[in-house]
């Protein structure tokens, strides 16, 4: 199970990245955005990438066996990831409730991997 979650979230942090990249970035060009909030949409596209990026990195170590997570370190993984999704779910619902219907697909695809997280931790 851990090699399918950091497959999945290593493939989801590319897919984050472009997306943002090509996507959101151009989107913002055509309206004539401020550069500074194009970079900031840079910034956090990237942040989010990464932070999918590594956690995906560290499933991997787990399940090769090159690192080992003990007490309540192995909670971190999933943790990363619920504070993400929870992150998410509070802005769209306080301040962009547009965002939810959009977000749908998204999110099953992280309730799958946080529940396929839960089931891997020893």
């Amino acid at each position: 199970m851990k090699l399918m979650v950091g497959v999945i979230l290593i493939l989801i942090s590319v897919v984050h990245v472009i997306y943002g990249e090509k996507k959101l970035v151009k989107e913002l060009m055509v309206l004539k955005a401020d550069n500074s909030l194009i970079g900031s949409l840079r910034v956090m596209s990237l942040q989010g990438g990464v932070l999918l990026l590594f956690v995906g990195l560290i499933e991997l170590m787990i399940y090769i066996g090159a690192i080992t997570l003990f007490g309540i370190s192995r909670f971190f993984p999933l943790g990363i990831i619920c504070l993400n999704v929870i992150c998410c779910l509070i802005v769209s619902i306080f301040k962009h409730r547009e965002l939810i219907k959009a977000m749908i697909p998204q999110l099953l695809i992280f309730f799958i991997i946080i529940i396929i997280q839960l089931l891997s931790i020893r």
